[in-house]
């Protein structure tokens, strides 16, 4: 059994800015997001299970582990860090708005959308590698029965495909909004509210 966390709103994704693998801080908004997760699920965790939090070793993704951790009242030193959580490597437009990344890389946001699958950031990775990435840790024995993986957008985007088996089209059309927890359990996917 898998719960998907997404980090609450940051600086950054407060100002349109690509995060990738680069960090800035939860917001007021997000530390809200945070707890409102560590609350639904507070009431979706089955009883008398051991839990596990994974968490991606991106700042922004260990500060809402704590903080679920808080709600939870679990043990922060506990937490698991994984760094096949890390969000997708944006390379270059690491940091940029979209604004910025056209004016620097005139139609490479284009040329993303016509191939997002296979497409690589310069220096950074395509989805179909962020995908590979997601079965690595699907495939990993897990620390306990239930995990509730704190990780990112575009990650939780390629692992649920991988979960499901869905085809890179379908993956794609895939979210994860930051008011979302993705409950993962005998081959289905269901939406919790926070």
């Amino acid at each position: 059994m898998i719960f998907l966390v997404r980090p609450g709103e940051t600086t950054w994704s407060r100002e349109g800015r690509q995060q990738g693998h680069l960090d800035s801080p939860l917001t007021s908004k997000g530390v809200a997001q945070a707890r409102a997760a560590g609350q639904a699920l507070k009431k979706v965790l089955p009883k008398g299970r051991r839990i596990c939090i994974e968490t991606s070793p991106i700042g922004r993704a260990r500060q809402t582990a704590a903080l679920l951790c808080a709600v939870l009242g679990l043990d922060v030193n506990a937490l698991v860090v994984s760094p096949l959580l890390t969000e997708h490597h944006l390379g270059a437009w690491q940091g940029l708005t979209n604004a910025e990344i056209d004016k620097q890389y005139p139609g490479a946001r284009r040329a993303r959308e016509e191939n997002k699958w296979n497409y690589e950031v310069p220096g950074g990775e395509s989805y179909a590698l962020v995908h590979k990435r997601a079965q690595q840790w699907l495939a990993q024995e897990r620390h306990a029965p239930v995990t509730v993986a704190v990780t990112h957008e575009m990650w939780s985007r390629a692992f649920q495909g991988a979960y499901a088996g869905l085809t890179p089209a379908e993956t794609l059309g895939r979210s994860h909004h930051q008011d979302r927890i993705y409950w993962l359990h005998d081959k289905k996917m269901e939406e919790i509210v926070c």
